[in-house]
């Protein structure tokens, strides 16, 4: 798999900004590769409009008859190690998202393609959301429609997202259960979590049935994770004995300096070590601290403001950041370990681009891909981040099947046209993105014992940031491929269990990467990987085609470790936390490409 530390001398795309690109550099800039064909975009018909509209009050009367239903889905299999525990309460509030077709699919994959190909006549030729809507969106009749036979059901619809391809929806466990003819259970997974399936294939209007791509929602039996390494407490390991040194020529540090407290934790490198490996100097001597700019922050956790503030306070700093509550937002006791990763982001952000400002969209985890599509509908459907940065992702084969995927494609298509440069964590379990968390039992399916990449990372409108260990200190750094266990430098997995299968996963933490089994490789992708490992059979890509390879480019996401006999000690970020998942430990160091990811976004 490729990994990229070094732009060429040039421009990058940014939303309605051009800013030059350092080499070697990565602060501000985002790749213009998000896309790699050529088309043009054609507004939807108003004669199927009209069509669509005329039948509006029939599907309503049509809903109501109980007739022309037609099957809407599938039934998820159940994870292994889960079991049926009993029928879901009928009283409980469910939320699902009836995800509607884009009306030209094929032009407005053609259209991102172009507004982000120099050299083409539409390149950074954006739109605002209603335009997008109007060229690619679903009729409005059938939004009509849609709303009219949700209503008849006794279920509450939510103001639309993602540019009119995502409707949320309210009701009951019962009045789901009617309106989509399913039976919900109740299932217990082999971790304890209780979540929810349905037992039979959702069914909808025969009428509606051509314009609906999946209802979300009907299960949460898979829930992304950070793709996070949260490294010792710092008093369980030694200081190191050399400090990096800054400077390299170039003259005061001209970025946010660290406080003490910072600087003195152990095994970490502070903003100020950091815009000197990646030249953010430069940038920030021209007086380009991330003014104008704005970052949004996929999360599914809440954050502390007063762990915020502290880190402020250390780097002499005030950004404005914001919460965006989509579907009810969260908290921190419904995540605490999601809240390490919403923490770690913002103080990624803030302290290499301290006057960006930063959007942080929370949605509730709990309820799985509904929560996953509807965040990235809210950022994509309001439209104020030119950056988007999330580090929470799942294997391919574990993201809610292929039609989620090809929803959240749409959105990231949606995204490009409208000028949002979309970054995603490449994954912390190396080629073997469905291994379940370090040192646990692993599952009797074939699934966890093969190659997969990380979903949002593999997506073809998406940067995938993969991770490296620096192991020379300078500007550049002397980088190499991110492979450490929790307490010291890579070593090999071993196959303990069945020949060639891991008992239990290993201990390894490591950058994520491969060839994706959903996407073929984009254009702007092919001829970099000369390697001789490219492959069009994970993806069953056309006859002379390769498939897509993870990831595009690459940052430090080592965690601090010490050194030991035979182990180099490593490096990695300096963050403050003191809820959820930190247990009030303060200054510490934490890794994973979570963090090279809005490093990157920075």
């Amino acid at each position: 798999m490729p990994l990229i530390f070094r732009l060429p001398q040039g421009w990058a795309m940014l939303k309605r900004h051009i800013w030059p690109v350092y080499p070697a550099g990565i602060a501000v800039a985002v790749l213009a590769g998000l896309a790699g064909t050529v088309g043009a975009a054609a507004q939807a018909g108003a004669a199927a409009e009209a069509g669509v509209a005329a039948q509006t009050a029939g599907a309503a009367a049509q809903a109501r008859g109980g007739a022309g239903v037609a099957p809407g889905g599938a039934v998820p299999a159940l994870p292994s190690g889960a079991r049926l525990d009993g029928a879901e309460p009928r009283a409980v509030t469910l939320h699902v998202t009836v995800a509607l077709r884009s009306a030209h699919p094929a032009r407005l994959d053609r259209l991102a393609t172009q507004v982000a190909t120099p050299g083409t006549t539409r390149f950074r030729h954006f739109l605002r959301p209603a335009q997008v809507r109007r060229r690619f969106g679903p009729p409005a009749g059938v939004l009509t429609r849609a709303r009219a036979w949700l209503h008849a059901q006794h279920l509450v619809t939510q103001p639309v997202l993602a540019d009119g391809l995502l409707l949320p929806v309210t009701g009951s466990v019962r009045q789901i259960e009617a309106a989509f003819r399913v039976k919900i259970a109740r299932v217990r997974l082999a971790g304890g979590r209780l979540a929810w399936a349905n037992r039979s294939a959702p069914r909808l209007p025969t009428g509606l049935r051509r314009w609906v791509a999946a209802v979300v929602g009907l299960d949460n039996l898979h829930m992304l994770h950070p793709e996070l390494a949260h490294g010792a407490a710092p008093s369980q390991v030694p200081h190191l004995a050399a400090q990096p040194v800054l400077g390299s020529g170039g003259g005061p540090v001209p970025g946010p300096q660290a406080c003490p407290a910072a600087r003195n934790t152990r095994h970490v490198y502070t903003a100020a070590w950091l815009a000197t490996a990646y030249r953010f100097n430069p940038l920030y001597r021209a007086g380009d601290f991330g003014q104008h700019v704005t970052v949004a922050l996929y999360e599914l956790a809440d954050y502390a403001n007063r762990d915020i503030r502290t880190y402020d306070r250390c780097y002499q700093i005030s950004p404005a950041i914001h919460r965006v509550r989509v579907d009810g937002g969260t908290s921190i006791a419904a995540n605490p370990g999601g809240t390490v990763e919403a923490t770690s982001d913002i103080e990624v952000v803030q302290a290499m681009a301290p006057q960006a400002s930063i959007l942080v969209y929370e949605a509730p985890a709990s309820r799985g891909a509904v929560a996953e599509l509807d965040n990235y509908g809210a950022i994509a459907q309001q439209d104020r981040a030119q950056v988007v940065s999330t580090s929470w992702g799942s294997c391919e084969p574990l993201s809610g099947g292929a039609k989620v995927l090809r929803i959240e494609s749409e959105i990231f298509q949606e995204m490009s046209v409208q000028g949002q440069s979309m970054l995603a964590a490449a994954g912390d379990d190396g080629s073997v993105d469905c291994m379940p968390p370090q040192n646990t039992k692993v599952p009797p399916n074939p699934v966890f014992y093969s190659l997969q990449v990380d979903d949002p990372g593999s997506q073809p409108f998406v940067t995938s940031v993969g991770g490296t260990e620096i192991t020379r200190f300078g500007s550049p750094p002397v980088q190499s491929v991110w492979n450490q266990t929790p307490y010291g430098q890579g070593f090999k997995a071993p196959f303990n269990g069945r020949p060639g299968h891991p008992a239990k996963s290993p201990g390894n933490i490591l950058g994520g990467g491969g060839i994706s089994r959903m996407w073929p490789m984009p254009s702007w992708q092919v001829g970099f990987d000369r390697s001789g490992n490219s492959s069009g059979r994970p993806c069953h890509a056309r006859r002379g085609h390769d498939c897509r390879e993870v990831p595009d480019v690459s940052a430090l996401a080592a965690q601090g470790t010490p050194a030991a006999p035979g182990v180099r000690r490593t490096r990695g970020y300096v963050i403050y936390g003191t809820a959820g998942a930190f247990g009030g430990k303060g200054w510490q160091t934490v890794g994973g490409t979570s963090l090279a990811t809005p490093l990157w976004a920075a």
